[in-house]
C-alpha cells in the first residue's frame, strides 16, 4: 500500500501499522473483499501493494490446498514487517520489494491478485495496471478495492492538521481517500486488459480504542509520521488528543466506530 514519498514508512511506523491499522481496518477490509467475490480455483496468487500483508494472509487462511503466495510492495519496511508476521503453514510465502510498474515476475506467472487501496497511491497507475495485467494469466482474476469517499474520520483529522500543523498535512491525511471516481477507475482498469464487472459498495467499520496512547500511534503510523515527529512530542499529543475530542460522535463505550465505504473491482484478464 505504498508509492514513491507517498506511503514511506520507517520500521517502527511499519510494525505500528501492522499492530493497529491491520486489526483496525485492512484485516476486517480483506475479510468483507472475500466474502463478497467467489474465491477462484488458484495456484497462485500475488497481493500487489501488500503493505504489512493483510490481504495475503487472509486469503491463505481460505485456501485447503497449498498455494504460491507473493505481496509485493514499494516500501521496505512494510516488507520486513509482512515477513516477520507471516507463518507458511501449508502455502509458500514470497516478500518482494519492488515497484509495481516493474515487478520482478514472468508474463502469466499468477492467476489471480489483489491491491487492497494501493492503486489510488500509484504515480503511474495506467503502467500499474497494464504490469499487472502482464504477470496475469488469460482469464485470471484481478480484485481491486479504493475508497469511495473521505470518511467523516478523516475529515476530523485534515481539520486539526489544518490548525496545529498545515495544509500539506491535511491533504496528506486525506490523499487515499480522494481519487474515487467509480467510472474512471473502473475504465483504466478495462483498458489494461481486463472484462471489469459493474463495481460493488462495500461498507466496513474502523474500530480501534478511545483512548490518548492509540490516538498517537495512529497518527504516527502513516505518511506524517516526519511532520508530526518535528513538531514536537508536546504538539503530537495535542493533536491526538484534539482528533480524539472531534471523534467523540464516534464512541461507542470505549472503542471509535468509525464508518467507511469502499468501491470493489472485480475484473478477469483478457
Amino acid at each position: 500500500m505504498s508509492a514513491p514519498n507517498a506511503f514511506d514508512l520507517s520500521e517502527n511506523a511499519a510494525q505500528t501499522y501492522e499492530n493497529q491499522r491491520v486489526p483496525a481496518i485492512f484485516g476486517p477490509m480483506a475479510e468483507a473483499t472475500l466474502n463478497a467475490i467467489e474465491l477462484p480455483t488458484c495456484k497462485t496468487i500475488l497481493d500487489v501493494a501488500c503493505g504489512t500483508g493483510a490481504m495475503a494472509r487472509a486469503v491463505a487462511a481460505r485456501l485447503t490446498e497449498p498455494c504460491r503466495i507473493v505481496g509485493c510492495d514499494l516500501n521496505h519496511a512494510m516488507i520486513d514487517v509482512a515477513r516477520a508476521n507471516t507463518n507458511d503453514g501449508i502455502h509458500s510465502f514470497e516478500w518482494v520489494a519492488a515497484p509495481v510498474q516493474s515487478m520482478p515476475f514472468c508474463d502469466g506467472d499468477f492467476d489471480l491478485a489483489f491491491c487492497q487501496h494501493g492503486l489510488q497511491f500509484f504515480p503511474d497507475k495506467p503502467a500499474a495496471l497494464r504490469e499487472t495485467r502482464r504477470v496475469l494469466g488469460v482469464g485470471a482474476m484481478l480484485v481491486i478495492s479504493c475508497w469511495r469517499a473521505v470518511p467523516p474520520f478523516f475529515e476530523v483529522v485534515a481539520d486539526v492538521y489544518r490548525t496545529y500543523l498545515d495544509e500539506t498535512a491535511a491533504t496528506t491525511a486525506i490523499r487515499p481517500f480522494i481519487w474515487n471516481d467509480a467510472e474512471e477507475i473502473g475504465n483504466l482498469i478495462s483498458e489494461a486488459g481486463f472484462d471489469c464487472q459493474v463495481p460493488k459498495g462495500l461498507p466496513v467499520a474502523r474500530r480501534m480504542p478511545a483512548d490518548q496512547e492509540t490516538m498517537v500511534a495512529e497518527i504516527l503510523a502513516t505518511p506524517n509520521e516526519a511532520a508530526l515527529r518535528a513538531s514536537g512530542q508536546d504538539s503530537v499529543e495535542l493533536i491526538a488528543s484534539e482528533i480524539l475530542k472531534g471523534a467523540e460522535v464516534f464512541r461507542q463505550g470505549e472503542t471509535l466506530v468509525m464508518p467507511q465505504e469502499a468501491h470493489l473491482f472485480v475484473a478477469i484478464a483478457r
